[in-house]
């Protein structure tokens, strides 16, 4: 009888001490950014010396995650979907987007990647349907639509072509490079 006692307050003991350990391991929520933006540097709330550290933080309805400087983003750079889910991979570099970028849907499928030189989309860019399929692909010099744009539909099929010279300047540009350049604590 005195085994069986022990033995509940032992197995008493060890569930209480998983469900404490189960509940410290759990996911942390993460906060509000605690940075802005003065001067085009970038600062923690109340502080007058320029942030340097790796920010993860929620702003708006997203999750940021990226690497300052002395004020300044500098390295890796993720945008997540509430869910956690990836919404934009990319490098910056002194406050300018640099390297392979990607863009995801919702459901964790490419979007679009391409890559940015001194801010600008440069070279090949592609985006995707949902089902992995190309939507569109084309290239950019120093920002600008360059060669052959084709627009494709699900199957495969191209539906549109178009081709750009360095000299041609469109609105659509500007739109595309505005979708392209994520402005949080820009």
């Amino acid at each position: 009888m005195f085994y069986n006692f022990i033995n509940r307050i032992s197995l008493t003991l060890a569930i209480l001490v998983l469900m404490i350990l189960s509940s410290s391991c759990q996911k942390n929520e993460i906060p509000q950014s605690s940075l802005e933006m003065r001067d085009s540097l970038i600062y923690k709330k109340g502080n007058d010396k320029p942030f340097t550290g790796r920010e993860k933080a929620r702003v708006q309805d997203k999750i940021i995650e990226y690497d300052v400087v002395d004020g300044i983003k500098n390295g890796e750079f993720k945008l997540f979907y509430e869910d956690g889910t990836p919404q934009i991979n990319g490098h910056i570099d002194h406050n300018k987007n640099t390297g392979k970028w990607q863009y995801f849907y919702p459901g964790g499928q490419i979007e679009s990647e391409g890559f940015f030189v001194d801010d600008k989309p440069e070279g090949r860019w592609v985006w995707y349907y949902q089902s992995g399929k190309i939507r569109e692909e084309g290239s950019f010099t120093k920002g600008k639509r360059v060669g052959w744009w084709k627009d494709y539909d699900e199957q495969g099929k191209v539906t549109k072509e178009k081709e750009f010279s360095l000299n041609d300047s469109t609105e659509t540009d500007n739109n595309l490079i505005e979708k392209l350049n994520p402005k949080v604590l820009k």
